[in-house]
Parts: structure tokens; C-alpha cells; sequence
């Protein structure tokens, strides 16, 4: 869609971990994590090659949502379903910095929908727009996805082999 800053949580640190090394194996983006795996000073560091561009893709959980001002993000990316209206909130809001605009997509599971639809609709929430992607679109990148999940599954073996010695 030819965004250069895209911020994307997820909801645990793992998930943000594996996220990171799918993307990676998958290739086509410059992508980093921002998770407490980091100390502080490397963050800051990511943070500010993110506001520069030189990071597209920057996958995080929740520790950027809130009170770390990320400049020029142009699209948020749920990628796993906020449990709680403030935490979406907080998420959607890297967007609309200074009065600006942005965009933000939730990815959910059919089963998720509902529950998700029903907070933002208490909350008055306007209405959200719904795309659906059919797998057609996506067939075409089915091989380099296997060969992304093969090389995610080779890096988890071989930090748990770095852990364990």
C-alpha cells in the first residue's frame, strides 16, 4: 500500500519476537522489534531510526502505545486483537499525532469479530469498515510464506539451542 512507517502490536513479547523473524525470513520490508528484550538505550535507538525511515515495519508490543510519542507513523497494524478499549485506543492513537489523521487495521480471526465489534460498539465507537482479503489475492505468495514459517521455525530451534547451553 506503499506506507514507509507502519507501527504493528501484538500482545505479548513472544509474539512480537516470532512476528519479527517471519517478516525478516519473508524479505520486501525493513522491519525491527521494540519489545523489553531491549534495554532502554537500543530502543531509543530503534525509535529514532523509525521516525528517519530507515525502519518500514516496526512490531511491538504494547510498550509503545503507550506514553513513547512515535513521530510520522502512518498506519497501525493490530496484529493481535487489543483485549480492552483502552489499549486500541492507545494503539490507533500513534497514528493521529498533533491533529493528524491516520489509518488502523485490526486483523481478527471470524471468531474474534464479534467480541472485538461489540467493545468498540459500547465504547460509540462510529461504525469500522470491513475488508476482507480472499485467498486468491494471496495465493501467490503461499511458497515464500512456507519458506519464511521454515526459516521462523530453524531460528526458534536454534535460540533455544543458545539458551539451553
Amino acid at each position: 500500500m506503499g506506507f514507509s512507517r507502519v507501527l504493528c502490536f501484538t500482545n505479548s513479547r513472544e509474539n512480537s519476537h516470532r512476528l519479527f523473524l517471519l517478516v525478516q525470513a519473508f524479505g520486501g520490508v525493513d522491519v525491527a522489534e521494540f519489545s523489553s528484550r531491549y534495554g532502554p538505550g537500543q530502543r531509543r535507538r530503534i525509535l529514532k531510526q523509525f521516525e528517519q525511515g530507515k525502519i518500514q515495519l516496526l512490531i511491538s508490543t504494547d510498550a509503545t502505545a503507550r506514553g513513547i510519542d512515535v513521530q510520522g507513523v502512518e498506519l497501525v497494524v493490530n496484529y493481535d486483537a487489543p483485549q480492552y478499549l483502552r489499549t486500541y485506543v492507545h494503539r490507533a492513537g500513534r497514528t493521529a499525532r498533533a491533529g493528524k489523521t491516520g489509518q488502523a487495521f485490526t486483523l481478527l480471526l471470524r471468531v474474534q469479530e464479534r467480541r472485538f465489534l461489540q467493545m468498540l460498539t459500547e465504547a460509540g465507537v462510529p461504525e469500522l469498515r470491513r475488508h476482507e482479503l480472499s485467498s486468491k489475492l494471496l495465493q501467490a505468495l503461499v511458497p515464500r510464506y512456507e519458506e519464511a514459517l521454515s526459516q521462523l521455525e530453524e531460528s526458534i530451534k536454534e535460540e533455544h539451542k543458545q539458551r539451553a547451553a
